[in-house]
């Protein structure tokens, strides 16, 4: 596998902060200038700022001013999504709705630590634009569906139908279903095998060894886009030559697309939703190394 796959792209190695063009504002809090956002019928198109060297990834949330609801629409990794001139970043939003009202800011992950921006200009989606209507479901919708967690083998199954969003990408651009997991440092999203009624999601399996051992919650599900570097959407696309349904190369990263979330109840977790999946010897396994260098 090539050096600088898309796991290096996302592991959290220490960097030295090395600011560039935007200069860091010293207010109630440390922001970042706002991205510039710019309204098409069709998209909005965010140019957002190169502010460092050693910016690993930035994330882009949307606020939706109908409702003050704040979402991660997306990430875009560092380098990979550099314009040409070197000094900035775009970010496209095309899953915007016909009479709303939106405004973006971004967060910079530099060094271990994340760096926002200022919420940017407010841009009005006019109800004359080639836009999505209101009536088209842009998420997961799950009425009176519900994920149930089963502790003798910590897996989660999914009971009752969840809807998948009805714009058209959904289906022809690779987007993937996402289970959204929150424990007391992070929250991240992990592939499930599929949103079918009786679908089982084994929790152990899927899950890295930051979220075991610990209380998490299960946040809902979203669907996500990838973008690689050459500009497609499928990892194995054009890149899996002896045909074994692995690629011959892991393809880097370029950036994410995130629908909004969908919240499920959750069954079986007990009145606080939470639960502890242990890893395979338990937080009382000791460190045995067999041998000494």
């Amino acid at each position: 596998m090539k050096k600088g796959t898309s796991f290096f792209y996302i592991s959290l190695a220490l960097f030295t902060i090395t600011l560039f063009s935007c200069k860091l504002k010293m207010e109630e809090e440390d922001l970042y200038d706002k991205p510039d956002a710019h309204i098409t019928e069709n998209q909005v198109t965010l140019i957002i700022p190169k502010v460092a060297n050693d910016t690993k990834y930035i994330n882009v949330y949307r606020r939706d001013k109908q409702t003050e609801e704040v979402i991660n629409i997306g990430m875009l990794y560092h380098p990979l999504s550099l314009e040409p001139d070197g000094k900035n970043y775009v970010y496209i939003d095309s899953l915007i709705q016909k009479t709303h009202s939106y405004d973006y800011r971004v967060r910079y992950f530099i060094g271990g630590e994340y760096y926002y921006s200022e919420w940017s200009d407010k841009i009005y989606i006019e109800s004359t634009y080639n836009a999505y209507d209101n009536s088209v479901n842009l998420v997961y919708r799950a009425n009176s569906c519900s994920l149930i967690y089963e502790q003798t083998d910590y897996s989660l199954t999914i009971s009752g139908t969840i809807q998948p969003p009805d714009f058209p990408e959904y289906s022809t651009q690779n987007f993937k279903p996402m289970l959204i997991v929150k424990s007391d440092k992070a929250t991240q999203v992990f592939e499930i095998p599929a949103i079918a009624n009786t679908t089982k999601i084994a929790l152990r399996s899927l899950l890295p060894a930051d979220f075991l051992d610990t209380n998490i919650t299960f946040e809902g599900i979203v669907a996500q886009k990838n973008i690689y570097e050459d500009g497609t959407t499928d990892i194995l696309e054009d890149n899996d030559s002896n045909n074994d349904g692995t690629p011959d190369e892991e393809k880097l990263n370029k950036a994410i697309i995130w629908t909004a979330p969908t919240s499920l109840n959750i069954v079986g977790a007990g009145s606080a939703k939470t639960v502890n999946i242990p890893s395979q010897t338990g937080t009382t396994g000791l460190d045995y190394s067999r041998k000494a260098k």
